[in-house]
């Protein structure tokens, strides 16, 4: 019997739930005889009413309370039997084997007792949007791009729970937000409407004046008297010299937010330099990539990276030759293209010196002998052959015609031409759907008087308009999700959410965004209720671009690729990971990856096992695999076959190789816990609090795997390293930024170990072969991935009377082989997802 739902032994639901409780009870009770026996044997000597040794006394330890006190204390026992301070040296010591039997329990109590005092009663607690909820709703509400927008920038920083960004109490309003979003509903609205007539298209022609960054500008003064803009480092260096090429004679930038074609006469020049790699740092043997991305005076220097910065084009510049590049990008007011060297030299500003010292001779006699950066800068410049990009015109022409911002426009005054007579009958629709669900006559009654007010105390009826627009983004109704339930129960008697909450409830958790008009159609028309049209509205909404937002923010929680970045890997061992940028194209990967398994409706055990993946040269060269990538098109994904059987599925993948490392170097212990909560839904209990980590005598110890096998020689570290390690050292044979290695180090002298024993006794030679393992218990994974999946979309944590919900859900996929697809429509269509 796989599940409690199982073909061959059904339990009713309320059965299945007496059953659960029934058990619960009983194992707590035999918890609580084991840890009163230890107690009583051992503790209450010292720990009693009379003598309170240490100010603690265990004679009134409830074990069947779940108070703060309580807790606390249970965490400090457990601690100190775990560091074997107690008992004390000169009293009476347990075994080995019954000191890790009341620790399990004391942790198995402690952790019952957590989840009562965390416990939502299995609802979904009023919550507010999150900031990536507040951010995509606002964008498609007033229909504006967050590119280089962010209206969250001041917002608190979100209390993650579990990485999860979403949860319902973790979700605080304190009163500097409520300024925020005060702030924050001026500075949208006032970007959504254009104040006058949509300029005409003209063009703006840079060719003389490229100044560079200061650094840079006596020598470009001397070298080249500043007619050519050069960029030489790629633009993630640490310090950055030529990186970015802004146009410093257009500080003003864009007049208005738009779509500008920008045309650019530039050539790649000395990719065959004769400098070698140790002293220029850049990969010569691929073609010269120019990226733009924007930039603001008003956010910062334009030579300096700036916070929101996406490529907004790349393209591959041809050797020696000067050549037209022509693209269109958008570009916010105020802000100016600026170029970048995506593959350029990294760490350029010691490069000056190596050039000089590993290749003098390269230089006229008279200039051998130059010191310090200054002068071998300017030698390099005008005499030397360093790898550049150079351009020599840029033309920027717009706003184009075609601008969505014209259209946007039209769309919230209701036509070309702005009509007072409209505005009552626009803040009504605008309030639908901000609120997202039907507004009543009174709701709205406020914001008509509003905008009367506001036009009485002299505003214009736009300014008035605008005014009520920024209130409704303002309105609990906007920033909290619904809570109204229907008037009927289903059949188990559990009060469900209304048609427009579960619209929105499926909205937030496939799209980040609000319902769109088809879906809030159906709740319209209360077609939500029948499984068909549930169905079919899922399936149209996985099936469209916008989903991806589903796959990037699921992701980013499930597997905790929101820390990637957090413990960046070192600038100097792994330069790649920067002049690459591999940390945004690592993600891209995973959500590409999860993508096409979801749109094909895959097994889930896919994501552990396919031999597959979708890279760009970066990341092939990376991974070993750049034959299987063209130069043309290197920032393109392409789907990419592995013959290591190491390499596929996601334990595979840089993203989460690199966010289970350190930055400097990989733990077996990390990446071991990582695949306990992530992967087999199985966390081992944190280690003691505030106190130091046990540390056995591993001297002695040659290799990585001998020092944690010395670890687990104490019994009480052994009883959650046995679980850990052997999934740890798996992945051992990638290093921190996901390339794969044999040896720890350089010489090849620490080789790595991949071999492992699980408790369960399977046994494997490397990572390959921990899959097998894991797909053959796929049912491990797959609830793994349902109860993730559930608390994405629930705004919750899964709770332990969630199990039956959650075995349903598997069962009505296990036929098929857990599709994804099919597991996600099934969630939808669940009770537990309808449930208030």
């Amino acid at each position: 019997m796989k599940f409690l739902y199982g073909r061959k032994f059904v339990l009713g639901p309320c059965f299945a739930i007496i059953a659960l409780l029934v058990m619960q009870n009983y194992a707590d009770a035999d918890q609580v005889k084991k840890i009163d026996g230890f107690l009583e044997h051992y503790c209450i000597t010292c720990h009693n009413s009379i003598d309170q040794s240490g100010d603690r006394e265990f004679e009134k330890l409830r074990l069947f309370q779940a108070d703060v006190q309580t807790q606390l204390l249970l965490q400090e026992i457990i601690d100190q039997i775990t560091l074997g301070a107690m008992p004390p040296e000169d009293a009476e010591q347990p075994t080995d084997d019954a000191r890790v039997r009341v620790i399990r329990a004391l942790t198995n109590r402690l952790q019952s007792m957590r989840q009562q005092t965390a416990s939502t009663g299995g609802r979904t607690v009023l919550r507010r949007l999150s900031q990536r909820e507040y951010r995509n709703t606002v964008s498609d509400l007033l229909g504006i791009s967050m590119a280089t927008f962010d209206p969250t920038k001041a917002f608190p920083h979100e209390s993650l729970s579990h990485g999860f960004d979403n949860i319902g109490d973790q979700l605080v309003t304190s009163g500097f937000l409520l300024e925020q979003y005060l702030v924050a509903a001026d500075a949208s609205v006032e970007k959504a409407f254009l104040s006058g007539p949509y300029p005409e298209p003209r063009t703006r022609s840079f060719d003389t004046k490229f100044d560079q960054q200061p650094e840079l500008n006596g020598a470009h003064q001397k070298a080249f008297d500043q007619k050519y803009l050069v960029l030489y480092d790629h633009p993630f260096n640490d310090k950055t010299e030529g990186a970015y090429g802004a146009l410093k004679t257009f500080p003003q930038g864009v007049p208005v937010d738009g779509l500008y074609k920008v045309r650019v006469l530039a050539s790649a020049l000395h990719r065959k330099t004769p400098y070698s790699q140790k002293a220029v740092k850049i990969d010569t043997s691929e073609p010269f990539r120019m990226g733009i991305r924007p930039g603001s005076l008003r956010v910062g220097p334009l030579y300096k990276a700036q916070p929101l910065q996406p490529k907004l084009a790349e393209l591959v510049i041809a050797d020696d030759v000067e050549q037209w590049y022509e693209c269109v990008i958008p570009l916010d007011k105020g802000y100016s293209p600026r170029f970048t060297f995506e593959n350029g030299q990294h760490d350029i500003r010691g490069a000056y010196s190596r050039i000089f010292k590993l290749h003098r001779d390269t230089f006229p006699e008279s200039l051998r002998n130059q010191k310090g950066i200054v002068q071998q800068r300017l030698a390099v410049l005008r005499n030397g052959f360093m790898p550049q990009i150079r351009i020599q015109k840029v033309e920027i022409y717009g706003p184009l015609k075609n601008s969505p911002q014209i259209k946007n426009n039209e769309r919230l005054v209701g036509g070309q031409i702005f009509q007072e007579d409209e505005i009552p009958h626009h803040i009504d629709s605008f309030a639908t759907q901000a609120f997202r669900r039907p507004v009543s006559k009174d709701e709205l009654k406020e914001f008509h008087a509003l905008f009367q007010s506001q036009s009485q105390a002299g505003r214009t009826p736009f300014q008035a308009y605008k005014d009520t627009l920024k209130a409704i983004l303002c309105s609990p109704k906007f920033l909290y999700f619904n809570s109204e339930g229907q008037e009927t129960a289903n059949k188990k008697g559990e009060e469900r959410i209304s048609q427009h909450a579960l619209a929105e409830r499926i909205s937030y958790f496939l799209t980040s965004s609000m319902p769109d008009a088809q879906l809030r159609q159906a709740a319209d028309e209360e077609r939500l209720n029948s499984h068909h049209a549930l169905r079919a509205e899922v399936i149209r909404l996985l099936g469209s671009e916008v989903s991806n937002k589903f796959a990037h923010d699921f992701l980013e929680s499930w597997l905790n690729l929101r820390e990637l970045g957090s413990m960046p890997p070192d600038f100097e061992t792994f330069p790649e990971y920067y002049a690459s940028n591999l940390q945004s194209e690592m993600k891209q990967e995973t959500q590409l990856f999860f993508r096409h398994v979801l749109d094909n409706n895959l097994p889930a055990r896919d994501l552990l096992n396919a031999n597959y993946s979708f890279l760009n040269r970066d990341l092939a060269k990376l991974y070993g695999v750049e034959n299987q990538t063209s130069f043309s098109e290197a920032a393109e994904f392409q789907r990419v076959q592995f013959t290591d059987k190491n390499r596929g599925g996601l334990l595979g993948q840089g993203s989460i190789l690199t966010v289970t490392a350190n930055g400097i170097e990989t733990s077996p212990v990390i990446r071991g816990v990582w695949m306990l909560e992530h992967v087999l839904g199985t966390p081992t209990p944190p280690p003691p609090d505030d106190v130091p980590v046990i540390d056995p005598d591993v001297r002695g110890a040659t290799t990585v795997k001998a020092q944690l096998e010395k670890h687990r020689s104490s019994a009480v570290c052994n009883e959650c390293h046995r679980k850990i390690d052997p999934l740890g050292f798996a992945m051992e044979c990638f290093d921190p930024i996901g390339r794969t290695r044999t040896t720890y180090d350089v010489r090849g002298k620490r080789k790595v170990d991949t071999a492992g024993v699980l408790p369960s006794g399977d046994s494997f030679s490397n990572l390959a072969e921990l899959k097998k393992i894991l797909v053959r218990h796929e049912e491990f994974f797959v609830r793994t991935l349902v109860t993730n999946l559930l608390t994405h979309a629930l705004g919750r944590h899964i709770e332990p009377e969630d199990r039956f919900a959650i075995d349903k859900i598997m069962l009505s996929a296990e036929d098929d082989g857990y599709r994804l697809r099919d597991l996600v429509v099934a969630i939808i269509t669940s009770d537990i997802f309808a449930r208030q």
